[in-house]
Order: structure tokens, then sequence, then C-alpha cells
């Protein structure tokens, strides 16, 4: 009996649903807590203090600065992203998409052999 309300519990639609909220909450704060202990300590203080309702104590250089910096990371994020071929000399050239040329590099990129990785080596695949 305690076994079927268990198993009637854990197929229970709603109780599901809160459970993988619950998961891509704990995610959220598991991957945006490093982000924000990165940041420079002047904007960690700007953030608790506009997420505490005291943001107005702050000049607009403060904000202007934040939103730079997030820029920056922005960008810096978007060229790390952005399909390119490197060449071996160390020129980037970035590769339009849906092209003849990229489908090319993504054939070669598919056929290339994969490196192996630890947990392959480790169990000797």
């Amino acid at each position: 009996m305690l076994t079927s309300i268990l198993v009637s519990i854990a197929q229970n639609v709603v109780l599901g649903w809160l459970w993988r909220r619950l998961q891509e909450l704990v995610a959220a704060v598991a991957g945006l807590a490093p982000l924000f202990l990165m940041l420079p300590p002047e904007y960690q203080k700007l953030i608790i203090a506009v997420m505490q309702g005291q943001g107005g104590g702050y000049t607009v250089s403060v904000y202007i600065g934040f939103v730079v910096y997030l820029w920056t990371q922005w960008q810096s994020w978007s060229a790390t992203v952005k399909p390119q071929v490197v060449t071996s000399d160390g020129k980037k050239i970035p590769v339009a998409k849906d092209t003849r040329a990229a489908s090319q590099i993504e054939a070669v990129a598919t056929a290339a052999p994969k490196p192996r990785t630890l947990w392959d080596r480790l169990t000797g695949k």
C-alpha cells in the first residue's frame, strides 16, 4: 500500500512539474552565483542595493559603468561562439551561416576524428 502511494505521488503531473521547476531554479542559482562572485566588488554592491530597492543612492555614472561592463562581457562571449575558421597563422575568418563554405566546413569538422574524453580513457573505450 505504501509503495502504491509513493508511486502515485511520483507519477503526479503537478508534482513532477514543480520538481522540474525546482531543479531549474537550483541550476540557475548554481550558474549565476559564481558569475556574481566574479564581478568586481563595487558591481556586487550595486546589484545587492538595487535588489533591496536602495539603488537610488547611486549616480548615473555607476549605472553606465555597469552597463558598459555587461556590454564588454557580451561582446567577449559573442566573439567566442561566433562561427569562424582559424588559419595556421592565427587569423580568424568569420563564416556566414547558410553558405556553401559553412556547409563544407561543417562536413569536415563532422568527419574529423573526435578526441577521446577522460571518461573514454578511464573506461577503455
